[in-house]
């Protein structure tokens, strides 16, 4: 073999390895857009099917629909006498039973998410509904033990 021939096949060869290359590399791409897209029925929430922590996970949820922008549960106003502002929540109130950690079912805070209990109104008042993704993960962490560390 003369050096214009070695030379060709050296050329052949590193085409060949950047074509694999770039297929590999579009092939990895392509998989790690399916594995990270979002479920059309989880309306953008994304939360961990376990081990669901409070400051990243379940805060989140009470800032935004029970306590700020004027709602109910803040510290300042503690409409029921709950507090879901703070950083500590004591998920103490006027009504027994806020939160029974490891039983979502036998916790008023969540069964207000679905229907009124007694004299109370569902919640959040006045604000419909809030997403399923976000009632599931407060029922996971109250059965999980709702740890607020």
């Amino acid at each position: 073999m003369n050096l214009t021939e070695y030379s060709h096949n050296m050329d052949k060869s590193i085409r060949i390895k950047i074509l694999l290359s770039g297929c590999a590399a579009l092939i990895l791409a392509l998989f790690s857009c399916s594995q990270s897209s979002t479920d059309p029925d989880n309306n953008g929430f994304n939360f961990p099917d376990s081990n669901l922590s409070y400051s990243l996970h379940i805060r989140p949820i009470f800032l935004t629909d029970c306590s700020s922008g004027g709602n109910c549960h803040q510290t300042t106003v503690q409409a029921g006498g709950l507090d879901l502002e703070t950083l500590s929540p004591t998920f103490i109130s006027n009504s027994p039973n806020v939160i029974v950690p490891t039983s979502a079912q036998a916790s008023l805070l969540y069964q207000l998410l679905f229907v009124d209990v007694g004299n109370i109104r569902r919640m959040p008042l006045d604000r419909g509904r809030l997403e399923d993704p976000k009632i599931n993960a407060i029922g996971k962490w109250i059965d999980e033990g709702a740890n607020i560390n």
